[in-house]
């Protein structure tokens, strides 16, 4: 099992830190700092450099520091025997990855430095809408399978161009006939997203559920995908007789892009009848059966981003945690209290002091 591990952390004008070096150490990494002194923003950059975009599901130019139009994110890392040295740079609506130098398109990031991240907004994930859910799932199979990221750009594309077409028939400048290629090539292409997200969740769920019941759960959790237009034939059928219905909106109404999943506890919805405890320890067994397939999969041990959540978790939650932590690799974990976290963790952290100038100081 490889060990992944972030040696140090180079921002430049990335939310709240104009500038800033941090050598952060191997382990548990524990942040300790008041609200709104950047925490999460750092937790954010690291985030970064997994997936080159925003872990709060927020556009690049949301990230820049107010005033600046561009910013950098590099870290330097190790694989195993392997250094590495990953930097992203957005400037002005460009964003340029380089690995140890070389110029890389994004898609090749995925898979190096993976990472978990679980924080108080992930109740969103069950809770929220399902484009929540959505982005869920095609962050986490992108990073195990650089092939399905192909095949969401090329489903995206088909998309644009399908909902173009459907605009303009509405407008008068097309026909319905000229929908009939693009239907056969949405349904084709989206059908391979089903299929590698439904697999996805078929091997998410054996493990999580093993997870919840150890929470001292009495129900079996499950999660089950929601396709809006069915499979194949029926999704099809579905787009040859709404056809009317989609001109009239401009928009592709049935495919992945619409899709969702659902977590049940017993026969009911989690969403609509589990309690606030039962919620939270869905989403966090959801979590914690990610970190594993990671493993399984890349035969890497992700870096786990933990924002704030031991106060939020009972006795139960937390010790389900900290059996992920003890076979964890790096972590980073912030809180605003250290009295909040066991005493087990802080034994055998290196603890960090984030100041109100954004600076960081070992404890």
């Amino acid at each position: 099992m490889t060990a992944i591990s972030l040696r140090q952390l180079q921002l430049t004008n990335f939310r709240s830190y104009r500038e800033l070096t941090w050598n952060c150490q191997p382990g548990l990494n524990i942040i300790q700092g008041p609200n709104a002194a950047g925490k999460t923003n750092l937790l954010e950059a690291v985030g970064y450099l997994s997936f080159a975009r925003s872990l709060r599901q927020q556009q690049d130019q949301q990230v820049v520091s107010w005033g600046a139009n561009s910013f950098q994110v590099k870290g330097f890392c190790n694989a195993g025997q392997e250094n590495l040295e990953v930097a992203i740079i957005y400037h002005q609506s460009h964003k340029e990855l380089t690995i140890n130098g070389q110029h890389h398109r994004l898609v090749d990031l995925l898979g190096i430095l993976p990472v978990i991240y679980f924080g108080p907004d992930d109740l969103l994930l069950l809770k929220g809408a399902p484009v929540y859910r959505r982005q869920f799932l095609d962050r986490e199979i992108s990073i195990l399978d650089r092939l399905y990221c192909h095949s969401l750009q090329s489903y995206r594309r088909l998309l644009l161009q399908r909902n173009r077409l459907l605009r303009q028939i509405k407008a008068g400048r097309g026909k319905f006939q000229e929908l009939e290629p693009w239907n056969i090539q949405l349904v084709s292409t989206g059908l391979t997203i089903i299929q590698r997200r439904r697999a996805f969740l078929q091997a998410l769920e054996p493990l999580a559920a093993a997870i919840y019941q150890s929470m001292d759960a009495r129900e079996q959790l499950t999660l089950t995908y929601r396709p809006s237009g069915g499979d194949g034939e029926e999704w099809l059928a579905k787009i040859t007789a709404g056809m009317e219905r989609e001109i009239q909106a401009g928009l592709s109404l049935w495919g992945p892009h619409r899709d969702d999943f659902s977590f049940f506890i017993g026969d009911h919805e989690a969403r609509c009848f589990a309690s606030q405890g039962q919620q939270r320890s869905a989403v966090l067994a959801l979590k914690i059966a990610e970190a594993r397939i990671f493993m399984q999969v890349l035969g890497k041990r992700p870096i786990l981003l933990l924002d704030d959540v031991f106060s939020e978790l009972d006795s139960k939650r937390q010790q389900a945690l900290l059996e992920l932590l003890a076979t964890a690799g790096q972590t980073f974990l912030t809180t605003t209290e250290l009295t909040r976290l066991p005493a087990s963790l802080l034994e055998q952290a290196t603890l960090w002091q984030l100041s109100g100038e954004r600076q960081l100081v070992a404890g």
